[in-house]
This record gives structure tokens, sequence and C-alpha cells, in this order.
């Protein structure tokens, strides 16, 4: 059976929101100030912000998914709950985590995972796995079409499904950056700029020319 598939746009402030909105997309993902794998690379919303990005999704019947997708440490956990709540109490439809913690979290007040592309699923069992925890997860960047399509086979063969009992759903990356890592976990920015990809502030060393020498060699 053909379904429809799913169209989302990311939006990074309410001019990019209405864009997606006006143009026809099913649902769309956005950043709150920190936390988010484009907290540096767009503008980003606040918490104040939230209620409207909902009254304005529902108004077109698109859906909302709150990107929570960068690596936790223990001073962080406060405002990711706090955020969290704020966004289940203005029905935001869904977060995308990494984090174990904020899977647990959002669990925790009945809030709907998706799994973020962070965490690299790149097989049948990763996806059953996960199925425990969420019904809609994002594959990892670097898969072939090939190997998306031998996943989504499987779950429909071996039936995999998610916390409300739903078919797991598969979400790929049509458009955007393929990191020089595996799916966005790279330390080059980190050690070029003291400022980590794994929490938002990518420099985005890969879009650079290079010329590389091969110091042991001289090979360029």
């Amino acid at each position: 059976m053909m379904q429809k598939i799913e169209l989302m746009a990311p939006a990074g402030n309410f001019e990019s929101l209405q864009a997606a909105l006006d143009n026809g997309a099913d649902s769309i993902y956005f950043g709150v100030e920190q936390l988010n794998m484009r907290a540096r690379a767009s503008i980003n919303f606040t918490l104040d912000d939230l209620q409207e990005i909902s009254d304005r999704c529902k108004a077109k019947n698109v859906r909302t998914y709150l990107t929570l997708n960068t690596i936790i440490y223990d001073h962080d956990l406060t405002i990711v709950k706090t955020l969290l709540q704020q966004a289940k109490e203005a029905d935001i439809t869904a977060v995308i985590a990494m984090d174990q913690a904020v899977i647990a979290s959002a669990r925790a007040i009945g809030m709907e995972v998706h799994i973020s592309t962070q965490i690299n699923i790149t097989n049948i069992e990763a996806a059953k796995f996960y199925a425990m925890f969420a019904d809609t997860m994002v594959l990892s960047r670097e898969l072939s079409l090939r190997q998306v399509k031998r996943i989504t086979d499987q779950i429909i063969k071996e039936d995999v499904r998610g916390p409300s009992g739903k078919l797991l759903e598969i979400e790929i990356f049509g458009h955007g950056a393929l990191c020089m890592a595996v799916s966005g976990k790279c330390y080059m920015s980190l050690h070029t700029h003291n400022s980590s990809a794994n929490r938002g502030a990518c420099k985005q060393n890969c879009r650079k020319k290079y010329t590389v020498i091969d110091q042991e060699t001289g090979i360029e």
C-alpha cells in the first residue's frame, strides 16, 4: 500500500517557518536556543516562541518537531526538563532526541520521541532496539537508498512497531550537509576552534577548500 510521504522543512526563525507553511510542508523541525545541532547555524527560537509556533502550525495542520539532539551533560539536565515540559504544554508534536536522558525525560512526561540521525541507525536490529522508545527514527545519513529500502522492507516483514503500536516510521534526509564524520559526530571543529560540532557549534571546516600534503612523503 502506497502512503503519502511526509515532507519536513527546517525552521530557524518565523520567516522560514512561514515559508514552510506557505509552501506545503507537512511538518517542521526547529531548535530553541541551545542544545540543538543548529544552535549557531540559525537564529533559533526562544521558550516564549513555543506557543506561537504550535498555534501557527496547528492552523495549517502541520506537525511540529523540537530538536533537542546534542550531547547532554549533567549541568544541562535542568534546562532539558524545562524545555520538554514547556514544549509539552504548548502541544508540540514530538521531540527529536539523541541523548538517552532526553529520551527518558520526554517519555516520562508522555511526549512523543523521534530518534535523531545523531544516533546513527544503520541496520534493522538497531531500528528494532530504538523502537522500544520511539515510533519514528531518522536513519544515518551515510546510508544508500538500497540500504534504506532493506531496513524499511524488514520493518514491514518483521512487523516492527513503536510504543504507540503503529508500524515504525522512517525518516531520511532529502537535502542537507553530509558531515566529514559519522552522521555529524565530528571533532574537527572542536580541535581547530574549540567549538564542538557535537554541541551544535560546528565551524564547518569540511566545507572549506584545502591543499592536503602528506608530511612523510611530500605528496600533495
